[in-house]
């Protein structure tokens, strides 16, 4: 274990970098290293900070026929027969001080069937907003299908229009 510390408090990336190239890093290599560098940890942020929302619907047979889920954890459109719908809403707020761009994905088998109210806005600090989920089951949904994917919400702070 010392013999590791050791190595470590002895290394410099300069140096390393000098004998595997042969020659010194210049400042513009140094300059986009960091940048890159502060680009990855804002998309780790960006994609660790999002929401995940579940999304499923059950086909069921029938007509008309509609059975919802009392859930908060994800978007679960229950059962719906063949012609129906559902609707699912979010509450967003921003609570930073600096305005938000939202974006939404969709994935999965139900992707093709949810259909979203808001997408790609920017929503400023202190403000709140109500997303719409809906999804229509259309006549050729197959009996008894699960249709299952994921949500994914994400919020990109924008430092440049910082209030």
């Amino acid at each position: 274990m010392n013999i590791f510390l050791e190595k470590i408090k002895g290394f410099s990336f300069s140096q390393w970098w000098e004998n595997m190239i042969g020659e010194p890093l210049k400042t513009w290599e140094k300059i986009v290293g960091v940048v890159l560098i502060i680009i990855f940890l804002l998309v780790f942020y960006i994609t660790l900070d999002a929401n995940k929302f579940k999304a499923t619907v059950h086909v069921v047979e029938g007509e008309s026929v509609i059975g919802l889920n009392p859930t908060t954890e994800k978007l679960d459109f229950g059962d719906l027969s063949r012609g129906t719908s559902a609707v699912r809403r979010v509450e967003l707020k921003n609570d930073i001080p600096l305005s938000t761009y939202v974006v939404m994905l969709k994935t999965g088998e139900i992707s093709s069937l949810i259909d979203i109210s808001k997408n790609f806005f920017l929503l400023k600090p202190r403000e709140e907003t109500k997303i719409e989920y809906s999804v229509y089951m259309p006549a050729s949904a197959e009996i008894d299908k699960i249709y299952d994917g994921r949500v994914y919400l994400f919020k990109i702070p924008l430092i440049w229009l910082w209030k």
